[in-house]
């Protein structure tokens, strides 16, 4: 008897049509063995999932991949770089400003805190301290200082933010700084006082920072 010929691209076509596939609906489908399955896998290029413990399996040029490198299909997710630690070790050593473990967990739609602490203790990845939260960053000092850098400015910017006074007590700074340029901070919270608008130092330094006004021509801004 005769051994059937499988045609490779015939076999292939199933995951353009269904997209994604475990090993065992290819094989029911193709008709095929597990060998001759791996071969067409390997002779065209493949990827597993890095969820469902990489029980799914698509072809290299189905996925469209999004700036991060990542792609889902049915909450099966898939990454350019691989595996799971491929991919948190490629996410966090490319981003900007690093991650907590809670953001790149958001970010590759699975739960990834125990694997970033096996990463830090492997130093593939490093962790940092910044403000009150732990960030993963990359190993490459030079990578890791401007990613530090960043999640520092980003801490600031957040800070500003929550110090803000409401819309119409910063148009009040705002319009007494352009009445009287040369204004001092303590002075400039005195007139407003008589107005009835309340400002706090630490919403005056928000303000200015917000705003990058030049706080060496309204004197020190003082806590």
């Amino acid at each position: 008897m005769r051994t059937p010929c499988f045609d490779p691209e015939q076999m292939l076509r199933h995951f353009y049509r269904h997209k994604v596939l475990t090993m065992s609906e290819f094989l029911q489908l193709c008709g095929c063995s597990r060998m001759t399955a791996w071969r067409a896998l390997h002779r065209h290029g493949y990827l597993t999932s890095y969820n469902f413990n990489a029980m799914y399996y698509t072809l290299v040029d189905i996925p469209k991949f999004d700036e991060h490198g990542l792609w889902s299909f049915r909450n099966i997710r898939f990454s350019r770089y691989g595996s799971l630690t491929n991919t948190a070790v490629a996410l966090v050593t490319q981003s900007k400003a690093g991650y907590q473990a809670r953001e790149l967990s958001e970010l590759m739609g699975v739960w990834v805190a125990p694997l970033l602490s096996r990463l830090y203790e492997q130093r593939r990845v490093d962790r940092v301290k910044v403000g009150p939260v732990f960030v993963y960053v990359a190993q490459d000092p030079r990578v890791r200082e401007k990613q530090i850098r960043n999640r520092r400015s980003e801490l600031e910017r957040v800070q500003e933010r929550l110090t803000l006074p409401e819309p119409e007590r910063i148009i009040a700074v705002l319009v007494e700084l352009i009445r009287r340029p040369d204004v001092q901070p303590e002075s400039l919270r005195r007139r407003l006082a008589r107005r009835g608008v309340r400002i706090t130092p630490q919403e005056l330094k928000a303000i200015f920072a917000h705003y990058k006004l030049d706080t060496r021509k309204k004197g020190r801004l003082s806590s």
